[in-house]
């Protein structure tokens, strides 16, 4: 009788589900099991044959609980003893094999079936199971997780069947449930989180009796909510280690990484920001050449090549002027030797002739003119008084915009090039920087920025809040950020609660929830900063309604012009001890 009904019982189960997707594990223990096998190849193609005999083959159960589409549902129905079902189970849970994708349907002959499977079991096998109460009747049960984290199983509906007619079944709900609408309410759990101290991300408080608990920080916001709305309660474990932790290269996992894979915790919270790349912040350029930085190299050249061409070429005005007028003047000489004195424009000539100004004269007071000294050469002709005139505005302009040019750069530091960007921090490297990633805490890599003048790529939350605990102006933030990192709340593996948790952290990120605890925090930073630091001694003066301060010139503003005064002098003395020499030997 039971090796006719369990076909139908199996096929009642599975119909409303609709599966596409099935494997049976058979032992040959249950009567009518071949009926069973025969009825599933028929109605359904896509069925997965495994016998269990004489024991379990993990590779089969690997590729069939591993091998299938992951948006996709796998029906396992276990038609085997109790002791093989114990002995699959086990197998799953020693390989981590638990998916909320993969639902499991155990048929057994024992009543006591459910009380079994419980201390084999784990969160995240969804199990149901229908167990035999007489030759007829058979109870539906689920696994579930009770609000004291122990595993157990609720009866949801009964199934009867007589030889020779169709089973009825009562069902009082879904087999399997909705998983996400069945951790929304995690029924008031104690769920275990894996922390390290790592404010402003998840700050530690270590109590008297050595108990850790949460302080204050962004995760402690995102899960103190998710608990809120979830209805759970947690508690905070430090790894022996206190690391994050991960796969060492002997194949161990240490840290935060290692009780999230051994389900010694439920969760672990990581933050929410964005990378951006932390250094030292550029150092104030010297001005002992200060008095060069308003124009370009390019334009110094220019510079000093149209000023040594403005002596001849007012030297060649000169020139053709006297000529010219030594041509005119003889001419008119010539003419009036008998009649007397002339005048011309007020001056007497007697046929004399005017004087011709050296070309070193007109370079030297081309110069003068430059650096706003004047100019002691007579302007006779006009050619030439057009050339003083162009050249006197030219004067005038480029004074203006230097001096401009000048102050700005003596008032207002000038630094070296920042890291703004992955492409700067190449260049940067040419210039001794090195890139790092963490390497044990963030605080330890921020010291070592100024230490060992590295680059530290991390988060920028993280890095901004740090650098300001060590003193925000040592460093310098990257202008431009890159890859985006969300939220990340670490599950054991196949944990069914991870969509739940998930849905949750993206309504609180679009409500836009935790940009504003990032901003909290970085407030409370900088007014705990401002608090600590003395009074700033700068000098200031009032300027209408606001305040202005008052940065006088010191030594090193004037370097450059010490600078030039010192290797001109020297090359003056030079000069005159060359004339010196010379005038001994003639």
């Amino acid at each position: 009788m039971k090796g006719s009904i369990l076909p139908s019982l199996v096929l009642f189960l599975l119909q409303p589900s609709h599966p596409n997707d099935v494997v049976i594990i058979y032992d040959y223990t249950l009567p009518g099991v071949n009926k069973i096998v025969e009825s599933f190849s028929e109605r359904w193609a896509a069925t997965t044959l495994l016998t269990a005999t004489p024991a379990p083959d993990l590779s089969q159960l690997l590729v069939a609980l591993t091998s299938f589409h992951t948006n996709d549902l796998r029906y396992m129905v276990l038609l085997c003893s109790a002791n093989t079902t114990r002995t699959i189970f086990d197998m799953v849970s020693n390989n981590n094999l638990e998916s909320r994708r993969i639902r499991w349907l155990v048929v057994g002959e024992e009543p006591d079936l459910a009380a079994t499977l419980l201390h084999t079991l784990r969160e995240g096998s969804l199990v149901g199971i229908a167990s035999r109460v007489n030759n007829n009747l058979y109870k539906m049960s689920f696994s579930y997780m009770n609000h004291e984290n122990q595993m157990r199983f609720q009866e949801v509906g009964v199934w009867t069947g007589r030889k020779g007619k169709v089973g009825k079944g009562r069902m009082n709900r879904p087999l399997y449930p909705d998983i996400v609408n069945h951790y929304r309410n995690f029924q008031g759990r104690n769920l275990i989180s894996s922390a390290v101290d790592n404010w402003p991300f998840f700050g530690l408080k270590y109590l008297e009796n050595d108990t850790v608990v949460s302080d204050r920080g962004i995760d402690i916001n995102v899960i103190n909510t998710l608990g809120y709305y979830l209805n759970f309660t947690y508690r905070v474990e430090v790894p022996p280690d206190q690391q994050w932790g991960g796969v060492q290269k002997d194949g161990t996992v240490t840290g935060i990484t290692r009780e999230i894979a051994t389900r010694g915790a439920h969760l672990a919270i990581d933050e929410f920001t964005i990378t951006a790349i932390t250094s030292k912040a550029p150092a104030e350029r010297s001005r002992s050449l200060a008095v060069l930085y308003p124009f370009s190299s390019l334009t110094w050249i220019i510079l000093v090549i149209v000023t040594l061409l403005m002596g001849p070429l007012g030297y060649l005005f000169s020139r053709v002027h006297h000529q010219l007028t030594q041509t005119f003047d003889s001419t008119h000489n010539e003419r009036s030797r008998n009649v007397g004195p002339s005048f011309d424009s007020g001056r007497i000539k007697w046929g004399s002739e005017p004087g011709l100004r050296g070309v070193e004269m007109f370079c030297f007071n081309m110069f003068r003119t430059i650096i706003i000294q004047g100019n002691l050469l007579p302007a006779s002709s006009w050619p030439l008084r057009l050339v003083f005139f162009s050249w006197y505005a030219f004067c005038v302009i480029l004074y203006a915009v230097y001096a401009g040019t000048l102050t700005a750069y003596l008032t207002k530091p000038s630094f070296d090039k920042p890291i703004d960007s992955l492409e700067d921090l190449l260049e940067a490297r040419e210039r001794g920087v090195v890139a790092s990633v963490t390497v044990g805490t963030i605080n330890e890599m921020i010291i070592k920025v100024i230490e060992k003048n590295t680059a530290f790529i991390n988060g920028l939350v993280g890095s901004e809040i740090f650098a300001m605990k060590q003193g925000r102006h040592l460093y310098h933030l990257a202008r431009n950020t890159f890859h985006p990192q969300p939220y990340g709340i670490a599950c054991p593996p196949g944990a069914p609660y991870t969509p739940v948790l998930n849905l949750m952290l993206g309504r609180m990120v679009q409500a836009g929830l935790v940009d504003k605890w990032h901003r909290d925090e970085l407030t409370n930073m900088k007014q705990s900063s401002e608090q600590s630091k003395p009074k700033d001694q700068t000098q200031e003066t009032e300027v209408g309604q606001g305040s202005v301060a008052v940065r006088s010139l010191a030594l090193d503003h004037l370097q450059g012009a010490f600078y030039i005064l010192g290797c001109f002098t020297v090359v003056a003395a030079g000069a005159l001890l060359t004339e010196v020499i010379m005038s001994l030997y003639s």
